[in-house]
């Protein structure tokens, strides 16, 4: 059995099952025109006993081209190479020294390096091309390249306006290549587990305040999955510090904070579905501000209940249109204290409407249709009752004659 240190140069594995080819220091060239990346053999990666690696169950291996890993062939011919660890350090600008010394700088066009160029056309006529010049007679070749490659945005804008968040990518160009390691000088440990940057978290809209992240990771407390695309996902247990957070590439995040308090930022629409009951207890105070559009509320079988048992309530449109269907079942407002309905405008109910009750009009009072009255309707005692265009006839011999109107 022979362990050895080799670099990740391919992992689109053709039976999916995980598997990626290794360059292998000390055993394999970095020339490419005797040992190209689609020569290499395949590597089984081995999992933790964490994950069930049968039947879909549990989590695939993390590796990238690039990443440097520990293994062992389980053959004397050195054709069966076995994966079982990744060593992690600090990447150099050159990828080896050569026997005199000299540093070898990272290239695509060498082994022991992450091998993708721009576009898979890229590769006509490089070694890792189908039927290449050094062996015509081989079909394959590498089927992945940079431009659809899994890569962090360039940045982020987001809008509290209604339009959403927008993701600007970056642009990659020939000399950024190769493009794993994304920089070197420094360790491979996630900056963020390292404590030395941050997500932003900062949520700023005018006239309301929300908490911002109180993350400060001490090393070696966070514990931090970070994706190619700028997943991000911590477990931080920093004496006083405490969180779990959840991080889009997008901006949208959930942060636990140490007190338990949840901060959320969805920077685009939100979709929640609830298949039977659900049950929300506030126990302070509840606060929904919609910026633009329109809120509705349907039900469309049962009842609305709404109760203040102590208290206002208020309700405020500045401009737009408050709506509520119900479709079926009736909607029960019961409130101990005062219920006030202000308006600049005139105030419609279209419906036969009862009230139990005394009805009290302070302004004017119109109507397009006859008042019908089981009992009498009464003025205050000194005032008049004003008919337009009434008049009382008189049986005919009367001697009163025909009487006025009333003033």
């Amino acid at each position: 059995m022979k362990h050895f240190f080799g670099i990740v140069e391919d992992r689109n594995d053709p039976l999916k099952i995980g598997r990626v080819r290794v360059r292998v220091h000390g055993i394999h060239t970095d020339n490419k025109l005797e040992l190209s990346t689609p020569d290499l053999p395949w590597a089984q990666v081995l999992l933790p006993t964490t994950t069930a690696g049968l039947s879909g169950i549990g989590m695939q291996h993390g590796l990238v081209e690039g990443t440097t890993v520990f293994g062992y062939f389980r053959d004397e011919a050195m054709q069966d190479p076995i994966i079982f660890g990744v060593a992690v350090g600090i990447p150099q600008t050159g990828y080896k020294v050569d026997a005199f010394g000299n540093e070898l700088l990272r290239s695509v066009d060498k082994g022991f390096n992450d091998p993708r160029r721009l576009t898979v056309a890229d590769y006509e006529g490089t070694p890792d091309a189908p039927n290449p010049e050094q062996d015509s007679r081989r079909p394959h070749g590498l089927t992945s390249a940079i431009d659809t490659q899994p890569k962090s945005p360039k940045e982020i804008t987001i809008n509290y306006d209604a339009t959403g968040s927008t993701i600007t990518e970056g642009e990659i160009t020939e000399d950024m290549l190769p493009y794993y390691p994304l920089y070197t000088g420094e360790s491979d440990v996630s900056s963020i587990a390292r404590g030395d940057s941050t997500v932003d978290k900062k949520i700023e809209i005018e006239g309301h305040t929300f908490p911002d992240s109180v993350a400060e990771p001490v090393y070696p407390y966070n514990k931090v999955y970070q994706s190619e695309s700028g997943h991000v996902i911590e477990i931080d247990d920093t004496v006083g510090k405490e969180r779990l957070s959840q991080y889009h590439r997008s901006g949208t995040f959930q942060e636990v904070h140490p007190d338990g308090s949840v901060v959320q930022r969805i920077v685009n629409d939100n979709y929640q579905v609830v298949a039977k009951d659900d049950k929300i207890y506030i126990a302070g105070n509840a606060d929904l501000t919609v910026e633009k559009g329109n809120v509705t509320i349907n039900v469309n079988t049962g009842n609305v209940d709404m109760k203040v048992l102590k208290g206002n309530v208020t309700s405020e449109i500045t401009e737009g249109n408050l709506k509520a269907d119900i479709l079926k079942g009736t909607t029960d407002v019961l409130s101990e204290g005062k219920i006030t309905v202000t308006g600049n405008n005139t105030t419609e109910i279209i419906s036969d409407t009862t009230i139990t009750g005394t009805l009290h009009v302070t302004g004017k009072q119109t109507n397009e249709s006859s008042i019908v009255a089981d009992g009498e309707i009464q003025t205050k005692e000194g005032n008049a009752p004003k008919l337009s265009k009434h008049t009382h006839t008189i049986a005919s011999g009367s001697s009163a004659g025909k009487t006025k109107k009333p003033d």
